[in-house]
């Protein structure tokens, strides 16, 4: 199985069962400017420490590793969830209430619903684990485009009042210094429990 992150693959993730033996999860990179690492460069005749472009080549060669680990573990975290022995009431009923954020009241999250559930399994895409959930990837397969949105502004905006919401009740963490989120453990959870509820057989539920 494969994700590819945009156009040329700049970067892919795969899993494989090896030899048919052992399940591998390995992360290429193919084209590194779209990543960030932390180290000094001139500006304005001084030299300050940010996080810049990740450079191709052995300059940057450190940061590449870290990168491929962490897409690799989240990955991994991911299809842990598929078999947590954990009631779907103690996942779903925390996030089924409204919560208080920064003194600003959210609504409850309806994640069997049908409206909710198609916005959620957006976030089920592996391509996620590698560069993180932004607005405009979201924006091709939203589920409740806007009317009359020839820009996609409109769109644009229901959609990072969804990020913002989900953030709030604990299922996204925003990236330091990006317009990025990545899906916590608790979303992972949420997520795959709502879908495997709504999506469960009734015959085999009450055999």
């Amino acid at each position: 199985m494969k994700h590819f992150l945009q156009e040329n693959w700049i970067k892919m993730i795969k899993m494989y069962n090896k030899q048919g033996s052992v399940l591998r999860i390995e992360t290429t990179i193919n084209n590194p400017r779209r990543f960030k690492v932390s180290r000094r460069v001139t500006r304005q005749g001084k030299q300050v420490k940010l996080w810049a472009v990740l450079r191709k080549g052995i300059a940057d060669f450190r940061r590449r590793p870290e990168i491929c680990v962490a897409a690799n573990r989240r990955y991994l975290q991911a299809l842990s969830f598929a078999v947590l022995p954990v009631t779907a009431h103690r996942t779903l009923d925390p996030v089924s209430q409204p919560c208080l954020r920064k003194g600003r009241r959210y609504r409850a999250l309806r994640p069997i619903s049908p409206e909710d559930s198609q916005k959620l399994l957006l976030l089920q895409d592996g391509r996620f684990a590698i560069e993180g959930i932004r607005n405009r990837d979201q924006q091709a397969d939203w589920p409740d485009p806007a009317s009359n949105d020839p820009g996609g502004k409109r769109t644009a905006g229901r959609i990072t009042r969804w990020l913002r919401l989900l953030t709030a009740h604990g299922l996204l963490s925003k990236i330091p210094h990006t317009q990025c989120y990545r899906l916590t453990l608790k979303g992972q959870s949420v997520i795959t429990c709502a879908l495997r509820v709504r999506n469960a057989d009734m015959k085999k539920l009450v055999a």
